[in-house]
């Protein structure tokens, strides 16, 4: 330690800058010099940077204590994965100071996770400091219940988080549903948070259709949330919202989809770009169909069928690739496997939980804080 210290600064940064974000957190009570070095932002985004290369799987899964009491669990999955090679697995020990059972991952970027179960709570959550942060309160929805039961209320419809590259900030847009008496709704709002300010603001901007759940649909990529909607002429759409720009999008979905309503449908990204996996929604034996997302120079959106999965027996739902080769899925026990897409081969990987309440994504560890109102900026 005392040799690390007397080290060329640039060199001492450096080092530093390679670790993960558990042994830096002890080690910024060794020098305050360290404390102000690994609490710097520009140290942040250079320590992410270079902790691109270490990516995981984070896995959130709902399991039984021996309590009996249900409760979330995350767990990293050390990559590369293979059928060839034991899967080594740590869980997290995160400080839970309310019920969480019920929430789910809604965007994930540098780091950082939003989980809400949609009703009225939204936290930030940074896995690797163990540090959480509970947004305030919305501006939208209503703190009251309707005095009648026809009367004006409000409830969440879609929430996403990612980074915004030209605010150099992290955001949580919320759009909210109005209704008021049997089947008579207003217009949706919309509101953004700014975790540097710490606060919401409602912005105008017109919501292309309303978000329904599919399984492992809703992510974050590459400056962008994308959800799975219904317009109100009730064609399938792929909602999305553009951080920087601060505006929703659509993009249409391969005609097929339209109207199989006993399909499901997820999202997923395969060597950078988006796909989109259709699959029964029922029965032992299924097969995914794989989609293929791709842009044109002015901007259009093209589908092409990639490739089909199976039949496979016992497979719930599609988590994510890991790599060209293997994706990892949810089997209908409450067990994950990982799936070769080219030798077919099946493995079970050691974690366990509750059917249906899996959600995965590769994640990078880093030192982004989720305290709101610093004012802070990243740059990366």
């Amino acid at each position: 330690m005392a040799s690390l210290g007397n080290l060329p600064e640039e060199v001492m940064i450096e080092i530093l800058s390679r670790l993960p974000p558990e042994s830096l957190l002890r080690f910024k009570c060794v020098r305050k010099s360290w404390y102000a070095l690994i609490n710097d932002p520009k140290f942040k985004a250079k320590h992410f940077s270079n902790s691109l290369q270490h990516k995981q799987v984070l896995l959130k899964r709902l399991v039984t204590k021996n309590s009996g009491n249900k409760e979330n669990i995350f767990s990293f999955l050390k990559l590369p994965l293979s059928i060839d090679r034991s899967v080594s697995v740590s869980d997290l020990d995160l400080p839970f100071d309310e019920d969480f059972r019920f929430f789910e991952i809604h965007g994930h970027s540098h780091g950082l996770l939003c989980l809400t179960d949609l009703r009225k709570d939204i936290f930030l959550c940074n896995p690797s400091t163990r540090e959480f942060h509970k947004l305030p309160p919305s501006i939208l929805l209503l703190t009251e219940p309707p005095a009648e039961p026809d009367g004006y209320d409000s409830s969440t419809n879609a929430v996403g988080f990612g980074y915004d590259s030209k605010s150099r900030d992290f955001k949580v847009v919320r759009v909210v549903d109005f209704v008021e008496g049997p089947g008579y709704f207003h217009p949706p709002r919309v509101e953004i948070y700014d975790l540097s300010k710490d606060r919401w603001r409602e912005i105008e901007t017109p919501v292309c259709g309303h978000v329904f759940w599919a399984p492992c649909f809703e992510m974050y990529h590459e400056g962008t949330y994308y959800w799975w909607a219904e317009t109100e002429g009730g064609t399938e759409i792929i909602q999305t919202f553009d951080m920087s720009e601060e505006v929703f999008g659509r993009i249409l979905v391969p005609e097929s989809f339209q109207g199989t309503g006993d399909r499901y449908r997820s999202l997923g990204v395969l060597n950078g770009s988006i796909v989109l996996f259709h699959y029964p929604s029922r029965g032992d034996e299924r097969s995914f169909d794989i989609w293929e997302m791709e842009k044109d120079e002015s901007g259009g959106v093209s589908w092409s069928k990639l490739l089909t999965i199976g039949p496979v027996s016992g497979i719930e739902k599609p988590l994510l690739f890991v790599s060209s080769d293997e994706l990892l899925m949810e089997a209908s026990e409450g067990q994950v496997i990982l799936y070769n897409i080219r030798t077919q081969q099946l493995k079970e990987v050691p974690v366990k939980g509750h059917p249906a309440r899996f959600q995965g994504t590769v994640f990078v560890k880093s030192l982004m804080s989720v305290k709101g109102g610093n004012k802070i900026s990243y740059e990366f």
